[in-house]
């Protein structure tokens, strides 16, 4: 499991070598709300992001890592956890009337750690996720301020797509979730409320799933503000900031909210 990650993770920094890349390191100061009780813990977690535009469209991927620090739920000695995110948006009509509007694709995936009351450890899946559709792009003429829309259709393999009942003594495997959509929305404001070096980015996720036999949904929202430190010392790569995640019914049901502290280095 830790070959398999360390791996991962140099393959995904050679990728981002070759495009706008940052990194990000936060600490979490423990959610609020969740009945997950791992998501309770104090954690420090890793992003890596990229973003490529080319003459076909865009590339955009990232990939979190999270390390326990106190939590008797995670294991201490090795990153318990690594997801990531790819998304491909094509658009070869980029000086028509529909520029904005492109075709996305993208797929979703990890793994992590967990440990077990014996104190052994057990490892777990992500489940794969496929998601395509439209991505619709808005932007003001100087770019320091980018709204994205997108609506996908979204698969998640096996369980979050699929649910079981009990039928004349045999179980029997059925389609469960009723809405496989999904809606983003992502936002990018350079200088924000007219502050030269302050930067307000996030996205909000919402979608359909099937939880205990009944339709539910998820929702995810993570708003980032950034504040680049480094242009009073000629070192424009270095930022410092907060981001807040807010979520419904994401790993553990009901309501959940983690404030983080993080720096943010910038690689272009």
């Amino acid at each position: 499991m830790k070959k398999s990650i360390l791996l991962f993770l140099i393959w995904f920094l050679a990728l981002s070598a070759q495009a706008g890349t940052n990194l990000q390191v936060f600490y979490d100061f423990g959610s609020l709300g969740t009945l997950c009780p791992n998501q309770r813990s104090n954690r420090v977690t890793t992003t890596v992001e990229l973003f490529y535009p080319d003459n076909w469209g865009n590339t955009f991927a990232f990939m979190d890592i999270d390390y326990s620090l106190r939590s008797e739920l995670d294991p201490r000695n090795t990153p318990f956890m690594a997801y990531w995110e790819i998304a491909r948006c094509l658009n070869f009509w980029q000086n028509s009337v529909v520029k904005d509007l492109s075709l996305q694709v993208e797929y979703d995936g990890g793994l992590g750690v967990g440990r077990q009351g014996d104190g052994s450890l057990f490892g777990y899946g992500i489940n794969h996720a496929a998601l395509f559709g439209l991505n619709y792009c808005l932007h003001t003429a100087d770019y320091k301020n980018i709204f994205n829309f997108e609506l996908l259709f979204k698969y998640v393999a096996d369980d979050e797509n699929m649910w079981r009942v009990k039928r004349d003594g045999k179980w029997i495997r059925q389609t469960g979730n009723q809405v496989p959509l999904q809606f983003t929305f992502v936002w990018t404001c350079l200088d924000f409320c007219k502050a030269p070096g302050l930067t307000f980015s996030g996205f909000a996720d919402i979608w359909g799933v099937r939880q205990n036999e009944k339709q539910s949904f998820v929702f995810i929202s993570e708003p980032q503000l950034w504040y680049c430190v480094g242009q009073w010392f000629k070192c424009p790569n270095l930022h410092v900031g907060t981001e807040i995640e807010f979520s419904y019914n994401f790993t553990g049901a009901g309501f959940m909210c983690n404030p983080c502290l993080g720096i943010k280095w910038c690689f272009d």
